[in-house]
């Protein structure tokens, strides 16, 4: 029962934060300004020479990569919310891909702040 509410909250607010999304990219299409966009951000070191394995893409609209790192997050706190709600530890394989998840949100996070000191 707890699985199905938590997944329904993960679902609800992703399709509310796309739904502002959306909203928000309709009102600046509209004006015509100039979206600020990403610039490459690579991230995950995966080898002894610490080479990094992963990227976020350049020229992706700044709103848009927030919004996916809005959806990141908001998954990964219902994940967290339910478990710490249990007796249970969390188990390692949860914890790694936990930590992706957040080294995912911030690569996309450090890429728009990177793509906003640009344009200034």
């Amino acid at each position: 029962m707890r699985v199905v509410r938590a997944s329904e909250n993960v679902q609800r607010t992703r399709k509310n934060v796309m739904d502002k999304h959306t909203e928000v990219t309709e009102k600046l299409n509209a004006g015509a300004s100039k979206v600020p966009v990403t610039v490459e951000h690579s991230f995950t070191r995966c080898n002894s020479e610490r080479q990094e394995l992963f990227a976020v893409c350049s020229g992706i609209s700044v709103i848009d990569a927030l919004s996916e790192a809005s959806c990141i997050l908001s998954e990964l706190k219902g994940q967290l919310e339910f478990m710490a709600m249990g007796r249970d530890a969390i188990p390692p394989v949860n914890a790694w891909s936990f930590f992706r998840a957040v080294d995912s949100a911030k690569a996309v996070i450090d890429s728009v702040q990177e793509g906003l000191e640009k344009t200034q």
